[in-house]
């Protein structure tokens, strides 16, 4: 990225900018707070439209995709009405339900009530009082008092009593309900849950058409941007003058249009300190797909942080593979993926490329490791490699594949170093982490590690680590330095590669769940059409959920591998800022 500045007249601000837009290259970074009564306006419109998106429930991808089209698309302005309408007529009712909802629960144990009907026992000086006692402990009550138990609910029994007016009971009364009927407010209940229902599937409808306001939207993020430019350049004088960002290999159309439109315009390189240079990812083709990724996390790489996109892509890959280690589970992601994308064969190409590669990395690993949908042979392995069909063997490639990413990470470390001692503290590390593999090794698996290996790596390793963390002339000072890295990381190091295990735990999971199905389904006892229809309900159902649950699997874990543990020893903080050049206002726009 190059920061450049331009400079133009004043009274061509709105003029200038506007040229820059149509270039579309510039990343603005304002000079002064923006402010002005159009970007108030259509900031407020923004939020508005985002609080009414909130609104909408989510919907199926593919209801959404074939509704929309059968459908007349209203604009937006009546779609935003609708959604409103729906929206408060859906809070409306749902504060009826929960009146109605308090009314029956006061009423139940009791029936219906009538406040009419004590009047006549009023007037006789007799009143109606209401109170409960533990099942089966009747309460005694003054000479002449009538008591009726109403109910008895959860061991505890109900009564009604009449007493004179004014008599003192030895027990805590429960005040009179409002009048009101059990069966009225059962039948009023259920009008309310059909009412809810009813807005509900209406709001469903509305939110088919999302994609009107989605794509406001999008024309007010560029009105915004535009504005934000225009009222947040500097001036001094007759002159005004805005900053921001230009790739590198992009500058040569910005001084042709600078010669073009008589702008001053200086390019010059980053300072080292600057914090909001943004971002600008380009990928080869094959690493692609893991944009998606990045844009579902909402994270990016510093500007000055190094770019680990391919091998993000690469671990993540073979984590989905390990995480779900389901050969037909793969399957089911490769046929699903292939059937989506000829519904949808103009969608963009990313989503169905990354989905395919997990898919079949998924199929090799299930049958490496012998594993169909939780069936794994039994006794006999159907693994293609044997030695991946023992626990053991699995749980040490987890910790050599932990080693590799983590060793991979302070290689990196020590190249942007280059030359310099500091670089040997992070072959220091190196060593560490190979000692480390060993000990996991011993420790979790109970292999006989001779220690004499261990000290051969650890031994130098933490040596270099202590002697040139913090390379200085005085060797006392560059040794406390290094001893105060070594205590706070090497503990630490030890727990990030043993924490790999995890692969090899949420896969044993995911296996036992689908064993369990499979075990359940095969052990009905029922007649032949009965038990089919029965397994193939527990099949389709329990195999769901186990997908679903590996899915969450890989979120939590294949995802955190890559972006705490292994970005953690690369010292990466993923606080880059989009790379999002000025564009053209729309043709509506103010």
């Amino acid at each position: 990225m190059k920061k450049i500045t331009v400079v133009c007249l004043a009274a061509e601000r709105r003029t200038t900018i506007e040229q820059l837009a149509a270039l579309g290259i510039v990343h603005v970074q304002p000079v002064r707070m923006a402010e002005s009564e159009q970007l108030k306006q259509l900031l407020e419109q923004r939020e508005e439209i985002e609080e009414t998106l909130a609104m909408l429930p989510d919907l199926p991808a593919v209801r959404s995709a074939t509704a929309t089209q059968a459908a007349t698309v209203p604009s937006a302005p009546d779609l935003m009405a609708a959604i409103h309408a729906a929206d408060r007529r859906q809070t409306e009712l749902r504060k009826q339900q929960k009146n109605c909802q308090e009314r029956l629960q006061t009423l139940q144990p009791w029936g219906g009530f009538d406040p009419a009907a004590l009047q006549p026992l009023q007037q006789r000086g007799l009143e109606l009082v209401l109170f409960s006692a533990p099942q089966g402990s009747r309460p005694a009550l003054p000479e002449g008092s009538l008591l009726q138990e109403i109910s008895t609910r959860d061991k505890v029994s109900y009564y009604a009593a009449l007493v004179a007016r004014g008599v003192s009971l030895p027990m805590d009364l429960i005040p009179l309900p409002a009048a009101g009927d059990v069966a009225g407010l059962e039948q009023e209940l259920r009008d309310l849950d059909q009412s809810l229902a009813e807005t509900r599937a209406r709001l469903l409808d509305l939110a088919q058409h999302r994609t009107v306001l989605d794509q406001v939207l999008e024309s007010l993020a560029t009105r915004i941007q535009f504005c934000e430019a225009r009222d947040g350049m500097g001036e001094d004088g007759a002159l005004a003058y805005l900053q921001g960002y230009v790739p590198e290999s992009l500058c040569d159309p910005l001084w042709q249009a600078a010669r073009r439109h008589g702008w001053g315009l200086l390019v010059r390189d980053p300072d080292a300190h600057e914090k909001n240079i943004p971002t600008l990812l380009r990928l080869p083709r094959w690493v692609e797909p893991v944009r998606l990724i990045f844009q579902g996390l909402g994270v990016i790489p510093g500007y000055h942080e190094i770019d680990i996109s391919a091998w993000f892509l690469v671990f993540f890959s073979l984590f989905f593979a390990i995480l779900i280690g389901d050969a037909g589970y793969g399957a089911i992601f490769l046929i699903l993926t292939l059937l989506l994308r000829k519904k949808f064969p103009h969608a963009p190409k990313a989503p169905f490329w990354l989905f395919g590669e997990l898919a079949v990395g998924t199929i090799i690993w299930g049958v490496l490791t012998g594993t169909y949908f939780g069936w794994t042979g039994g006794e006999q392995s159907v693994a293609l490699i044997e030695g991946l069909a023992q626990e053991t063997n699995v749980q040490k490639l987890c910790f050599g594949l932990g080693a590799i990413h983590l060793i991979l990470a302070h290689l990196w470390n020590a190249l942007l170093i280059g030359r310099r001692a500091r670089a040997l503290s992070e072959l220091g590390w190196v060593l560490v982490f190979m000692g480390n593999y060993f000990l996991a090794g011993k420790m979790v698996l109970g292999q006989e590690i001779p220690n004499s290996l261990l000290w051969s790596l650890f031994g130098p390793g933490m040596a270099a680590v202590v002697l040139f963390s913090k390379p200085s002339y005085n060797p006392l000072k560059a040794i406390a330095g290094g001893l105060g890295s070594l205590a706070m990381n090497i503990i630490n190091s030890f727990v990030d590669l043993v924490s790999y295990i995890r692969l090899f735990a949420v896969s044993a999971a995911t296996v036992a769940v689908a064993t369990s199905f499979n075990d359940m389904a095969l052990g009905l006892e029922l007649a032949p059409f009965w038990k089919g229809l029965a397994m193939a309900v527990i099949l389709v159902l329990g195999h769901g959920l186990n997908i679903l649950l590996g899915a969450m699997g890989v979120l939590v874990h294949g995802v955190r591998l890559n972006m705490l543990e292994f970005s953690g020893h690369l010292g990466m903080e993923w606080a880059g800022i989009p790379y999002r050049p000025l564009k053209k206002k729309p043709e509506d726009s103010p």
